[in-house]
């Protein structure tokens, strides 16, 4: 796939997603880097074409001076091409990559809302993928997570990101081949001078990936076998969740982790306790695990708490809240669509109209 050229790459990944999210106005975060432009290009192509909508979105942070002008660069751009455009300015924004990331995608979730869009494009390359296996491998991470991003995935921001998704479908393509697409357009980008920066851990992993030292390919090698092996494992947890996890006033009842490997069933008691504190990371590493192997194996396991929930049995089932207040707003809307992620099978994704959340009537079917 990494052969393929910018426009069949993105095609191909738009065709895999269901009618429900793609009828709405598509929302396409826009930077003015090479890569969002690109992706801009590509998705207005389409757009026009299917007689679909897009929407640009410009996130300022304020941080860099020539931000602004950037910003207004990429809006002059979309009115050439008759594209709506929208510039959302964060200034004060602490300047740590966690909450930089985290406000610009608050942002970008409630204006895509504010349009009724559902999905928003995010220009992510195969480069971005594999220098995300290496900071992965780094941290320590497993296979799992060594499968890198998701084509689809959720808005990772709660509760602003609810009834939101992100396609990423340039994950196969190759920056530079991007790059050879833009110069051909006739289109100038902006290189932001932190993609430079050794600070940041990201630059220094693309700086082991430069063409000199020449292992991108055998990386992306790797990451699309870990993501065959974490398609496999998601619907293994899907059935599991299918049959075993429902949402109620109180938080998430499980009725039982009976049958599941340990290592399994921390992933999806991770998923669950991330869902039931409303929080936009599961709780992760050798804690987790302790607790979903005394869940699985004690018969008279009691309780515990952990990643801002409590978990205590009853009935003999198990009740996931959170450890202060009341289940987060949207928590059974939140679990299905994490479900319909999981199950594989975006295309068989249905909704109903009319009803208070979009996403409480998705329909996953494996």
């Amino acid at each position: 796939m990494q052969g393929l050229n910018p426009q069949a790459a993105f095609e191909a990944a738009l065709a895999a997603l269901p009618d429900c999210l793609l009828d709405a106005p598509i929302g396409v975060a826009v930077s003015g880097g090479s890569d969002s432009l690109a992706l801009l290009i590509l998705a207005h192509r389409w757009a026009t074409g299917q007689g679909r909508t897009v929407h640009a979105f410009t996130v300022d942070h304020g941080l860099r001076a020539e931000a602004g002008a950037e910003a207004e660069a990429v809006g002059r751009f979309c009115r050439a091409l008759g594209i709506s455009h929208d510039i959302l300015r964060l200034e004060g924004a602490a300047p740590r990559q966690s909450a930089l990331r985290r406000g610009r995608h608050a942002a970008l979730a409630r204006t895509l809302r504010d349009t009724s869009g559902h999905l928003l494009l995010t220009g992510h390359t195969a480069d971005d993928q594999a220098e995300t296996f290496l900071m992965r491998a780094r941290q320590g991470s497993g296979w799992y997570g060594l499968a890198g991003m998701r084509p689809l995935s959720l808005s990772p921001v709660w509760p602003e990101g609810e009834g939101v998704f992100i396609a990423r479908p340039l994950l196969k393509v190759r920056r530079e081949t991007l790059r050879d697409f833009l110069r051909g357009e006739g289109a100038e980008w902006a290189d932001d001078p932190s993609n430079d920066n050794p600070a940041f851990e990201r630059v220094r992993m693309r700086r082991l990936l430069c063409p000199e030292v020449s292992q991108t390919v055998p990386v992306l090698s790797l990451v699309d076998r870990f993501q065959t092996l974490r398609m496999v494992e998601d619907v293994l947890i899907w059935r599991w969740m299918r049959a075993n996890v429902r949402a109620s006033e109180a938080g998430i009842i499980v009725a039982s982790f009976a049958g599941l490997p340990a290592e399994r069933a921390a992933r999806a008691l991770g998923s669950l306790l991330q869902i039931a504190a409303g929080r936009e990371m599961p709780p992760r590493g050798e804690s987790l695990l302790r607790l979903a192997e005394r869940i699985v194996s004690e018969q008279d396991f009691r309780g515990s708490t952990l990643g801002g929930c409590r978990i205590t049995r009853r009935s003999g089932q198990l009740l996931l809240r959170p450890e202060t207040g009341p289940p987060p707003h949207g928590i059974a809307a939140r679990l299905t669509a994490t479900a319909a992620i999981l199950s594989g099978n975006p295309n068989e994704i249905a909704s109903s109209a009319g009803k208070e959340s979009f996403l409480e009537d998705l329909v996953p079917i494996f």
